[in-house]
């Protein structure tokens, strides 16, 4: 092979991995049925969490507690239902999505609570952090 065409190919190859977007660590998902769960990340690694939306009930999510030191809630959202395919009392799902920041533990917990009664939020659900 030409001098030249093994510069180029190279010259392609490496502008190429430039370019590639750098994808980190695999984030870890989880959903209601983890709830309880130990779970452990990377530094830089993220958490997607997918819940049921518990307004059915008449109940608001309040915003989740955990140590901002160690994660960093990078998004969340309320989703929708599948106007395809309607079920009576789904109101969709909420998305969450942290990133590990710095080495250390925490829990993450998420109360509801009606706005009408004065009794204290109920817990909705929780898990253990460990970011390495």
């Amino acid at each position: 092979m030409p001098p030249r065409i093994i510069i180029l190919f190279t010259a392609l190859l490496v502008a190429w991995t430039l370019s590639a977007p750098f994808a980190g660590p695999i984030p870890v998902t989880l959903q209601e049925k983890d709830r309880g769960k130990n779970i452990t990340l990377q530094v830089g690694q993220k958490l997607l969490l997918y819940l049921r939306n518990p307004a059915s009930g008449g109940y608001n999510t309040d915003p989740p507690i955990f140590n901002t030191a160690i994660l960093e809630l990078a998004g969340q959202k309320k989703v929708s239902p599948d106007p395809q395919k309607p079920r009576p009392g789904d109101f969709g799902q909420l998305y969450f999505e942290w990133e590990a920041r710095k080495k250390g533990e925490t829990e993450i917990i998420i109360n509801i609570h009606r706005p009408w009664e004065k009794k204290a939020p109920e817990e909705y659900w929780r898990v253990k952090v460990k970011v390495e």
